[in-house]
Order: structure tokens, then sequence, then C-alpha cells
């Protein structure tokens, strides 16, 4: 990849200065897909239905087609929908009192995170946490994990889905160099935080040995990394879709990428 007056030139004193908001991707970034991991059960059954899965899989598309951010993973309303859809009785899960009722065993959240949220807030750093998934379940999940955040971002929050800029309105106030993004997902996360003028660091926790012995502050100079951002991206949107008004014309370009959150204390002024 070549080097990029966006990526390499900026004046790091005037960012040591101006940085002061952290948001945080929740799933993948934070937390091991808790949501995923608590429906899982009640899900797999079900699944396991070809007209079943087929029908949340056509549901999920079809919003996605239609752009309502606040509709798009309202998996309680997907739910209603496909019942209704195939006639089905109340098979699906109660969402809300599956999360009231969850409790989480140990390794939920990544061992690195409450000592390094602890100490991004020593530094004088607020933390937001910055979520596809609606604010009416994540909530409920970040506060039985006892995640510190100063706001929650979500899409009933800021009526957008990353990766448009608008998700981050709620806090930006029209001063987005104070802000750094942190995330898993290049297609959601990285592309979000370019388009929206924000310091993007793709947190990649299961970097590949060869990248972790690489210096961080020299990871973005691999020759390798368009190839690894291609064949991810790929995979990310099979998986998702793209779920952004626009898809970019280039692809995602993280600003720096991390295994975990002490090395994103090495990138971060003080």
């Amino acid at each position: 990849m070549q080097d990029s007056p966006r990526l390499y030139a900026r004046p790091q004193t005037r960012y040591a200065r101006a940085m002061r908001w952290l948001t945080f991707d929740l799933d993948g970034t934070l937390a091991h897909w808790p949501f995923r991991h608590l429906v899982r059960p009640y899900m797999e059954p079900l699944l396991a239905q070809p007209a079943i899965r087929a029908a949340l899989r056509e549901e999920y598309l079809h919003r996605l087609a239609q752009g309502d951010p606040t509709q798009v993973y309202d998996w309680g309303d997907i739910h209603r929908a496909v019942r209704e859809k195939l006639g089905l009785p109340p098979i699906f899960p109660n969402l809300l009192e599956v999360l009231a009722e969850a409790r989480f065993e140990d390794g939920m959240i990544y061992p690195d995170v409450h000592p390094g949220l602890a100490a991004f807030r020593n530094q004088g750093y607020r933390i937001a946490i910055a979520t596809n998934g609606l604010a009416k379940y994540q909530q409920i999940l970040v506060d039985k994990l006892q995640i510190p955040h100063d706001r929650m971002l979500a899409p009933d929050i800021s009526q957008a889905l990353k990766p448009d800029p608008a998700f981050w309105n709620p806090l930006h106030g029209g001063q987005t160099q104070r802000m750094v993004h942190v995330g898993d997902l290049l297609s959601q996360d990285i592309w979000g935080a370019n388009a929206a003028g924000l310091v993007a660091v793709w947190i990649w926790r299961t970097m590949p040995q060869d990248w972790r012995e690489t210096p961080v502050h020299e990871r973005t100079r691999r020759p390798d990394l368009d190839a690894v951002i291609e064949t991810r991206v790929q995979s990310e949107l099979e998986e998702h879709g793209f779920v952004g008004r626009m898809r970019p014309s280039t692809p995602p370009q993280p600003d720096y990428i991390v295994a975990d959150l002490k090395e994103l204390a090495v990138v971060l002024p003080d």
C-alpha cells in the first residue's frame, strides 16, 4: 500500500491536544458477541429448519434494502414478521426476557477491556459504545457486563447505521477531529470512521503471529495489507451485507491496526 497523506502526515501533537472521545464497537471488539451467545441456544433448532432460516435471511436483506436503520437489526420484530409470514405459532424467544435473565460466564468480555477502558478514562478520554445493534437490546448487555462508558451510540439513537457517518452525529458536534473509533469490522467500523473523518483503528483480535511481530506503527505499511483487507471485506459483506446508504469506491483504510487495547494505548497520545 502506498503511503497516503491521510494516513501518515497527521501532526501528532495536534491530535494529542484534540482527541477526547473514544468510540468502541461492542461485538468482536469489547466482548465476544454476547447477544449472539445468549440467543443461540433458542435459535439453533429453528435455524436448522431451512424454511425458517431462509425466511429470516430474506427478511433481514429486505430491511437492509429498505434502509430504515431502526429496523435492520430489530431481531424481535424480524422474528415477528417471519412468524406471521410462515403462519407459525409463537416459537421465537422473547428477546427482552432472554436478555433480562442473562448470566454470563467468564470470558465474555476480553480480558484487556476493563483495565484498558479504565486507563483511557484516567487519561481524560470519554468512552462511547458504538454498536449497530439496537440500544434497547445492547444497553442491557453492556450494563450486565459492567462495561464503563459515557454514551451509547446505536441505530435507534443515531437514526443511522455504521458505516453512515451520521451514526456519530450525536457526539461530534462538528468536531470530528476529537474522535477515534475502534472496531473489528472493516466494512462497518473502518469504512464508517473513514467517511466520518475519524481516526480509524482496526482491532484484529485474531491477528496472525507474523503481524503481531510487526511494530504497531508499521502495520499499515505492510505490502500484504491490501490483500488482507480485500479478503476480509468480501467475507464480511457475504455475512452481513453492506449496511450503508452508499458503498465506498475505495477500500477501508485503517489508520492503525492493533491486536488489543494494550496496543491501542501505544498509538493513542496521553
